[in-house]
């Protein structure tokens, strides 16, 4: 990916962050730690036994596409949202798992394929930000041409690598951390 895109990255990793820490305070903030009807994340049966390949492939390069040409779109504003909302759904999980005592089991769950899901949404929303920031670049006649055929190459550069990573993740969450899941159980 090289270093021309290592500010993008930045932001997309510190957006989703940021996501990931609001969904676990206002989670704190707006459910009580007593309440009783707290799902234990593996009681998430029927969701579970649902999931296959092509549903967690096809649910997360919608997202992916969502990032990266929704930044194309909206000038950034689609990805700075999908990156901060996919954080935060990460955020508000890990408090659920924190107030049912079931850290481990959260873990056990993610960590498999998110060390691939993770990054692809990060590169993807980091694709999201570098055309908008070619356009303005451009605009303030810091460049010459709108977009360059670099600029081009290292977009689908972006886009490529993050579907390549939610493909590996989609196959792990199929065939891994779904069994892991009913073993857990």
């Amino acid at each position: 990916m090289g270093g021309k895109n290592l500010k993008f990255v930045l932001l997309s990793t510190f957006l989703f962050s940021l996501g990931f820490f609001s969904g676990l305070i206002l989670s704190i903030r707006y459910r009580p730690q007593n309440n009783i009807n707290t799902i234990p994340l593996l009681e998430y049966e029927p969701i579970m036994d649902k999931l296959s390949f092509n549903i967690v492939f096809r649910n997360n390069l919608k997202v992916i596409l969502l990032l990266s040409f929704g930044g194309v779109l909206t000038f950034g504003g689609l990805t700075l949202l999908n990156s901060i909302f996919n954080g935060m759904d990460l955020g508000t999980l890990f408090y659920e798992a924190l107030i049912s005592n079931d850290v481990k089991t959260f873990f056990l769950l993610i960590f498999p394929h998110g060390i691939f899901e993770i990054p692809g949404l990060i590169i993807a929303g980091s694709a999201g930000f570098k055309i908008p920031y070619e356009l303005l670049k451009f605009a303030l006649g810091k460049k010459k041409e709108m977009i360059t055929e670099e600029d081009a190459k290292e977009f689908f550069k972006l886009v490529g690598v993050s579907i390549a990573l939610i493909l590996i993740a989609a196959i792990i969450e199929s065939k891994i951390t779904l069994k892991l899941a009913a073993c857990i159980r």
